[in-house]
């Protein structure tokens, strides 16, 4: 059995080759296409990717679940993805007929031109994709090389075709062209590990987790895939793209984040099966663990430095994402203990029932605060109603945990990993007053953060995520 360090190692380096293209990518994009083409592009996608939500429903975590259970037990596990890829085919076919009935009645997105089919074809795609079948079989070294590569060739497209306002329709679809490449891909590679026969799928095996939890899914999607649509509506594609631009940052950070319950989820699972609680515990605590390591340095970073961030990734047409930034990487704790929580216990657990009390919960706050804030706060105000229905939504799922496992959200943990990050402030105001360059005050914060983390990691928290980073680089430098 592949350790659990060894795949973390392998996401984290995935996750944070995912830096490299908001970097290298964003500020050439945001100032080719400015802050309405921004808005536009990312309105249309936010609303593609609901509809994946809808299509998907629980599959993301309810194939990671039963594919985990079952990857031991060939003919089975053939069976399981058989119904479940079924399932997902019959909920793809129902909400793209949906949808493109929404667009022949709607002037609105019509006006949108090519990008909708070009969503839409995004949204097909992803029925091919199957990320839960590799993350069940805990198959992280395919999926961090078949991203990389996918990744590197969508930066270089990026800038040979990407020239004018013009091309927004052509940036939309080299970015579709990640989700049509990785499906490609996976489509081809899953005959490593079964073989299928849809005549023999059997839906209904596997609907109730896949509709509860797809509720779920669609309820937390509410604060952030509709929260952009929402206030273009309301306050125009200027707002929309000062949105935009202020979540690009928190986009790519919590992704780390989310590596940590990515990689636990199948083993957690495997775990709960076997009633094996004392290391289901001991999972957990590793996982906030790395999430106050990676998430305190990463807000101190943001708040310290977002002018500069925006300034240099963006330009100087987007000032009016630097609040809504700040106000949006306090969550990260949240966000990431909520995932913990949720994906990592939860779901094993099978409360679902629970798990959709809370996301309802969650769109309520987010209705109310909505009405209230966003139409005179605008982007502002769209960022303090997501943070606030995250945190309804992490109040009630720990609530539940502890119920059920004595297991809730570490305090104490907390407080302690707060006073080891102190040091990030004076050290980043060292920077700040050193140098008025953005490059060079980026720099210089980076590297003394995760260099101070470093030290935090080795001598604090102890999870062993350098040296297993570390012994896979040796590894694969080997081969």
């Amino acid at each position: 059995m592949v350790s659990v360090k060894r795949n973390l190692a392998y996401s984290t380096i995935l996750t944070m080759s995912t830096y490299l293209v908001p970097l290298i990518v964003f500020p050439y994009i945001s100032r080719t296409l400015g802050v309405r083409g921004i808005g536009i592009v990312d309105t249309v996608d936010n609303l593609i990717d609901y509809c994946i939500l809808f299509s998907m429903m629980g599959l993301g975590t309810v194939g990671v679940r039963e594919i985990a259970k079952n990857k031991d037990n060939p003919k089975a596990l053939s069976q399981t993805f058989t119904d479940l890829f079924a399932l997902n085919l019959c909920s793809t076919i129902f909400i793209a007929a949906v949808f493109c009935l929404i667009v022949c009645m709607s002037p609105q997105l019509q006006d949108f031109g090519i990008l909708i089919p070009i969503g839409i074809l995004k949204l097909i795609a992803n029925l091919f994709w199957i990320e839960w079948l590799y993350t069940g079989l805990e198959d992280f070294r395919y999926i961090t090389l078949r991203s990389i590569c996918l990744r590197t060739l969508f930066i270089l497209l990026v800038f040979l075709l990407i020239h004018t306002q013009a091309d927004v329709a052509v940036y939309y679809a080299l970015f579709t062209g990640i989700t049509v490449g990785n499906a490609l891909c996976n489509w081809f590679h899953k005959r490593t590990y079964l073989h299928w026969d849809i005549r023999r799928a059997n839906i209904m095996r596997y609907f109730r987790p896949f509709f509860m939890l797809g509720v779920f899914a669609m309820l937390s999607a509410v604060y952030f895939k509709l929260s952009l649509p929402v206030l273009n509506f309301i306050a125009g594609s200027h707002e929309a793209g000062n949105y935009a631009t202020a979540t690009r940052v928190y986009q790519v950070v919590i992704a780390l984040i989310s590596t940590l319950t990515g990689v636990m989820i199948p083993r957690i699972s495997v775990l709960m099966n076997e009633n094996k609680f004392d290391l289901v515990s001991s999972y957990t605590n590793t996982a906030f663990k790395l999430l106050f390591l990676f998430s305190f340095p990463l807000i101190c970073f943001v708040e310290l430095l977002a002018p500069d961030i925006i300034r240099l990734f963006a330009g100087s047409g987007f000032d009016g994402a630097i609040l809504p930034m700040r106000i949006i990487m306090l969550q990260l704790i949240v966000i990431g203990a909520e995932k913990i929580i949720v994906l990592q216990l939860l779901v094993p657990l099978r409360k679902d029932n629970a798990i959709v009390k809370a996301g309802l919960l969650g769109v309520i706050v987010w209705g109310i605060l909505t009405i209230l804030l966003v139409p005179k706060y605008h982007c502002m105000g769209t960022s303090l109603v997501w943070v606030a229905a995250e945190f309804s939504v992490l109040v009630i799922a720990t609530i539940e945990t502890y119920r059920t496992l004595s297991i809730g959200f570490p305090i104490k943990m907390l407080f302690w990993s707060a006073l080891y990050a102190l040091p990030y402030l004076p050290l980043g105001w060292l920077v700040l007053i050193s140098t008025d360059h953005p490059t060079l005050r980026i720099l210089f914060c980076s590297f003394l953060f995760v260099a101070y983390a470093s030290v935090l990691e080795v001598k604090v928290y102890k999870t062993g995520i350098i040296k297993a980073i570390l012994n896979l680089v040796k590894s694969t430098s080997n081969e």
